[in-house]
């Protein structure tokens, strides 16, 4: 494969690459002098490791990512968060049981009643969402996938699972339970609406809610990525065919029929005069349409890189920097020396602080190069994200990555042995893609 192929693997890593960083402990590094007589800033170059090592299979279960803008807590140990979608939403469940529901089946009553009754309707409808989404978490981990988190958004909930199943029955379970737990939760509001008959602002939001879940439970069971009902036939499709990509291939495939089927639908009514619901119902296929592309993209990639160490693509050695360095003495004497364009950065003691991208440093005004120092700039080691050599590139991309301007450090014992970018992962690819499309002797 030639140039471009590479770009477009790199390009293409970004879209199943979140934002989630990960905690790590600062490092004794030995310490570093500068000449700053000589403007000479004498750098620290880290060895890494001579050979590569194998590690544990982690892949993710759900190539949809959806970064949280709000960190709401934590339940069961699993971090709950929102992203700024969940606001339109939350906003057009309020207007529509305050408008079209409430006053319909209760009327009478005040504006300000109905809102605030619609206000609760809605934080109820996001809980709900939060039970379905819990389920899938919790039955996740008790099969032995990592649960990163939970974030609410547009269209409902999604859980980051940090691993994959081990057998098409785990995945089965895992997807399944989502929509049990709706038509439960559907279950239980009925019960309710039924017992507070005399109240009937209550009964009639809760009748409403029953609604809502059986909606949401039946919507999931479409056999379409990355809808639970996706992963069940995928689940299925991996359990007759005993091959894992071929069944996420063939559910791609039936579930860009409902796509289409659904765009279709959005597009008929809009000519019956139905445009709200038109756009809506087309906007859904769209959605659908694309996830099942981003899915199936998103597998062949993790199939590729499964079983491929991050050690593959790691660059080493890395050169680090003290922390006390300027801007300026950084791009005269530094930048112009070495190809990288991220450094770590350590203080006297050697302890790494953060890590600077000379991209940053470059757009600081000239003014200021000469009284900044590194660790002005530098974003925090608290915050950038690290691995091992022996975790899987496939677990990697998935738990890491934020676009090619991320950077991940390799450690080992302790040790600063390397550092990887999606660019290095995106040549691994590459050469893993040439070496699959050789032909057989």
């Amino acid at each position: 494969m030639d140039a471009p192929d590479g770009e477009r693997n790199a390009r293409r890593l970004e879209r199943f690459l979140p934002r989630d960083d990960v905690l790590v402990d600062a490092v004794e590094q030995r310490p570093v002098q500068v000449e700053k007589h000589r403007r000479a800033v004498r750098v620290d170059v880290c060895r890494g490791l001579a050979g590569p090592g194998r590690g544990p299979h982690s892949l993710t279960v759900d190539s949809l990512h959806v970064t949280p803008s709000i960190r709401l807590g934590r339940l069961f140990g699993i971090e709950i968060g929102a992203n700024w979608s969940l606001v339109f939403i939350f906003a057009l469940v309020t207007w529509t049981v305050a408008t079209a529901v409430l006053p319909i089946d209760v009327p009478g009553q005040g504006p300000l009643i109905y809102w605030l009754t619609a206000v609760v309707g809605a934080v109820l409808f996001y809980v709900c969402l939060l039970a379905h989404e819990f389920s899938h978490a919790l039955v996740a981990r008790s099969h032995g996938v990592k649960v990163e988190g939970i974030t609410l958004w547009l269209f409902g909930g999604v859980s980051k699972l940090e691993g994959e199943p081990t057998s098409a029955r785990s995945e089965a379970l895992i997807a399944g339970v989502g929509p049990l737990t709706s038509f439960v939760v559907a279950a239980l509001a009925f019960g309710i609406a039924l017992a507070t008959q005399g109240t009937a602002l209550v009964s009639v939001l809760f009748s409403w809610l029953t609604f809502v879940n059986l909606a949401l439970g039946l919507f999931n069971l479409v056999p379409a990525f990355p809808l639970d009902g996706g992963r069940l036939l995928s689940s299925l499709l991996w359990w007759r065919s005993g091959n894992r990509q071929r069944g996420v291939h063939n559910a791609v495939r039936v579930g860009r029929v409902f796509a289409y089927l659904m765009i279709a639908a959005g597009v008929l009514e809009l000519f019956f005069g139905q445009v709200a619901n038109g756009l809506w119902i087309a906007f859904i296929g769209w959605f659908l349409l694309s996830a099942a592309a981003s899915e199936e993209a998103g597998s062949n990639i993790r199939a590729l890189l499964r079983s491929v160490p991050v050690s593959a693509a790691m660059r080493s050695p890395v050169v680090t920097l003290p922390d006390w360095v300027t801007v300026e003495q950084f791009l005269e004497s530094v930048a112009p020396n070495h190809s990288f364009t991220t450094y770590p950065i350590h203080e006297p003691s050697g302890k790494l602080t953060g890590v600077v991208r000379l991209s940053d440093l470059v757009r600081l005004p000239a003014a200021d190069r000469a009284t900044k120092h590194l660790i002005d700039v530098a974003r925090p080691i608290a915050d950038v994200p690290v691995t091992n050599p022996r975790e899987d590139l496939s677990a990697l991309i998935q738990r890491i990555g934020a676009g090619l301007e991320q950077r991940v450090l390799v450690f080992d014992n302790g040790a600063l042995v390397g550092i990887v970018s999606p660019a290095d992962v995106a040549r691994v690819l590459t050469l893993r893609q040439s070496l699959t499309a050789a032909p057989k002797a």
